[in-house]
Order: C-alpha cells, then sequence, then structure tokens
C-alpha cells in the first residue's frame, strides 16, 4: 500500500507544474501558495476526522512540525518562483535529482541501510536524467543557466531535506496531522501577506482554467498527495521513498506536452525509459532482498 500512496503523490506532483505554469499566468507565487494551502487545509481536517487522527503533544513535535514548516514554504515559493522562468518539462526533469539528495541525507543523519539494488537502480536512473537534460550531448548544460532552472535545482534539495526532516514525525504521529502541522503557518504567513499586497476581488474573475488548475494544486496536489507521500515515507523509510520521485518528470511530460505544447523528442523517450527501469530496479529488487 505504501507504494501505492507515494506513485499517486509523485504522479500528481508531476502533473502540479502543469497546472503551476497555469496559474502563474494569473497568480503571483505567494498567492498561489496561499490559495493552495488555504484550500487544501479543510479538506486535511475532514480526513483527520474521519480517520480519528489527533496530533500526541509534546514540545519535541511542536519543534519538529515547525521545522519542517519551514523547510515546506521555502521548498514552495522556491519552486514556484523558478517555474516562472522555465518550462513544466524542464522542471519535472531537474527535480528527479531529489532521490539523490534523499538517500545520500538518509544514510548520513538517518542511518538508513542502502542496498546494491538501490544504487544500481539510482544510477541508471540518473543515465536517463542526464540524457534528457542534454539532449544527448552529454557536454551540453546549457539548462542549468537559467535563472528558473537553478531554483527548481535547489528546491529538489529543499524537498529531500524536508523528507528527511519529518520522517521520524510520521512513525510517531498520523501522516495526515503532520501534513495538517506543517502546512498551517504556510497558510498564516501567506494569508496575512497577502491581506496587504494582493487585490481579492481579482480572485472571483480568473479564468476557468485557473480555478481548475487550482483545484488541482489545492485537492489533489497538496491535501490528498502530501498526505500520501507522508504515509509512504512511514512505511518504506526516506530513502526507498526518494526512489519513487523518478517518475514525476514522466508525469509532468505526458500532460505539458499536449497542455503547453512543450517539446517531446527521442532523448526524452529514451531517457525517460532508462528512468522507468532504474525505478524498477530500485524498487523491485530492493523488496526483495529487505
Amino acid at each position: 500500500m505504501s507504494s501505492f500512496f507515494l506513485l499517486f503523490a509523485v504522479v500528481v506532483w508531476g502533473w502540479s507544474f502543469v497546472a503551476t505554469k497555469i496559474c502563474l499566468e494569473s497568480l503571483s507565487p505567494v498567492e498561489l501558495l496561499g490559495l493552495r494551502v488555504f484550500i487544501a487545509l479543510p479538506i486535511l481536517f475532514v480526513l483527520a476526522h474521519l480517520k480519528g487522527a489527533k496530533l500526541v503533544r509534546n514540545p519535541h513535535v511542536f519543534r519538529q512540525l515547525a521545522i519542517g514548516s519551514t523547510i515546506i514554504t521555502a521548498h514552495f515559493l522556491i519552486q514556484i518562483t523558478g517555474l516562472q522562468y522555465t518550462s513544466a518539462t524542464n522542471t519535472g526533469w531537474i527535480i528527479s535529482i531529489t532521490p539523490l539528495v534523499t538517500v545520500a541525507l538518509s544514510y548520513v543523519f538517518l542511518k538508513e541501510q542502502i542496498s546494491r539494488f538501490t544504487i544500481i537502480g539510482i544510477v541508471i536512473a540518473t543515465a536517463g536524467i542526464l540524457l534528457l537534460v542534454s539532449h544527448g550531448n552529454l557536454m551540453n548544460f546549457d539548462w542549468l543557466k537559467s535563472f528558473g532552472d537553478w531554483m527548481i535545482l535547489i528546491s529538489a534539495h529543499t524537498w529531500a531535506i524536508y523528507t528527511v526532516a519529518t520522517r521520524d514525525l510520521t512513525r510517531s504521529q498520523s501522516p495526515v496531522i503532520v501534513t495538517i502541522g506543517v502546512l498551517i503557518p504556510t497558510a498564516v504567513l501567506m494569508l496575512a501577506y497577502m491581506l496587504f499586497t494582493s487585490d481579492w476581488g481579482s480572485f472571483l474573475h480568473l479564468p476557468a482554467k485557473v480555478y481548475l488548475a487550482l483545484g488541482v494544486l489545492a485537492i489533489l496536489a497538496t491535501a490528498l498527495a502530501h498526505w500520501f507521500w507522508q504515509e509512504g515515507v512511514r512505511g518504506l523509510g526516506a530513502a526507498r521513498a526518494g526512489i519513487f520521485l523518478y517518475l514525476e518528470p514522466i508525469a509532468t511530460t505526458t500532460l505539458a506536452v499536449p497542455m503547453l505544447n512543450e517539446e517531446f523528442g527521442v532523448f526524452t523517450a529514451v531517457g525517460g525509459l532508462l528512468v522507468l527501469a532504474g525505478v524498477f530496479i530500485a524498487q523491485r529488487k530492493s523488496e526483495k532482498a529487505s
């Protein structure tokens, strides 16, 4: 079940880059994040009530939630800002470096074991990423000259840090409660800033596609996907959960090409197959070995 939770989360997050590009046509990064979290939180509270989930209160938990909230807020703002200056497809592939960072941090700070099959899977998937971003020319890294691409690259690291920082929380607390706990401060900060900077009346006259994209971001990508991600991390650990993020660019590309008319070529196809092969090896073999 943990694998299903993680698969759902990363596919939806892959789509979320396309939805974010659509929303940024009418909203600023702060407005997008504020509205996204504001809509998601009531849904999460309902889910918590239905599951009977409650926060086990102690100073250590509140400190970890505060750290997680700080990281996730920075992550969202960095990533959304980056998407203003780069494509959804590029974002999907750049973000795929996250599992490498997650595995390294998990090994150093959480003492999680890494099997040789996981390493082989990471190497194969990384080869696919390199093929994709270089368009077949491994010496061509012009994609890293863009401000937007650098912001997305930074956001890959912030997500890895968030995953590692909140792993123990998901083992002592309900994952849906953890998700609520880290998003409440984000919502308060963003909405407080919007009170003084945004024209709230304009939110009632957004294009229909922006409302639809915002719904995908709030309901699927924030409420459900973040909860499912915490469930998956609790079940499989931060390092193995991070491997699933290699599927994110596949989901992004399948939606960005028809909806945003972004490019899809032979190296995208070959690189994508390598990514899928790497994920398959890292997950299936690791499960047999464990």
